[in-house]
């Protein structure tokens, strides 16, 4: 009976304990909250690192509003989101790296050219502009407006997160993950603004093009009934030893 208690007193900690840290895992279109002022008509689950990618298409001036989230891999780490205009994966793409350097996360704009270092440039062979990030609950957030290439009709995006070693952005891991953080920016069929016409975004939350509520705030944690649930099973170890 006593070693029952135990284990039960036990598992009840553990549940208790993950139930009221924060998890990045949990992070989807669904529980992410950002700032009041930042809206956008669509909303992607990417496919790799939990990363999500809010954003909306202007018709007219060919270019798409974004606001990219993901956690580091370290709390000084950094997060990358960017295009690449060939279709390819990180070699070519025009990036976004966010991170913090004197406790201020700021975002620097990098020109991909091999898989060796890492160097920032002053432009990109895209436009940009806007640009900000934000960090809140150990995930980064980068904010930006990107002109898409007018004939390049084969364009990805390419996400990633890895660490910062002496102030700049080291190499990130080559897990699964990490490799699989590409996929065609497609943006045909998404909730569109511009050219005199906008569309509602309906309900639901899917990977095509799902809509993106009224929201405010940081990334939110996802507790409700399951931090009261563990509690409860605290409670009740102590009460059954």
């Amino acid at each position: 009976m006593a070693s029952s208690s135990s284990l039960l007193f036990i598992i009840s900690i553990s549940i208790f304990f993950s139930l009221i840290s924060p998890s990045h895992s949990a992070l989807s279109c669904a529980s992410q909250k950002l700032p009041s002022n930042r809206k956008y008509t669509n909303c992607t689950d990417l496919p790799a690192l939990s990363a999500t990618l809010h954003f909306t298409y202007n018709t007219t001036t060919h270019s798409v509003s974004v606001a990219f989230t993901a956690a580091p891999p370290t709390p000084d780490g950094w997060v990358s989101w960017g295009i690449n205009p060939s279709g390819g994966r990180m070699v070519g793409t025009q990036a976004l790296i966010a991170y913090k350097l004197n406790g201020n996360v700021g975002v620097h704009t990098y020109n991909l050219t091999s898989y060796g270092a890492i160097d920032a440039v002053k432009s990109l062979s895209v436009e940009t502009s806007e640009l900000a990030a934000e960090e809140s609950n150990g995930v980064i957030t980068i904010f930006a407006v990107v002109k898409l290439p007018e004939k390049a009709d084969n364009i990805s995006q390419v996400w990633q997160v890895g660490p910062v070693v002496s102030g700049k952005p080291a190499k990130h891991d080559f897990k699964p993950d990490n490799l699989n953080a590409y996929v065609a920016l497609s943006v045909v069929g998404s909730t569109e603004v511009g050219g005199g016409n906008s569309t509602t975004p309906g309900s639901g939350n899917s990977t095509a093009s799902p809509p993106v509520g009224q929201k405010s705030g940081g990334v939110s944690l996802l507790m409700g009934g399951r931090f009261y649930f563990g509690f409860v099973l605290l409670l009740l170890s102590f009460i059954t030893m």
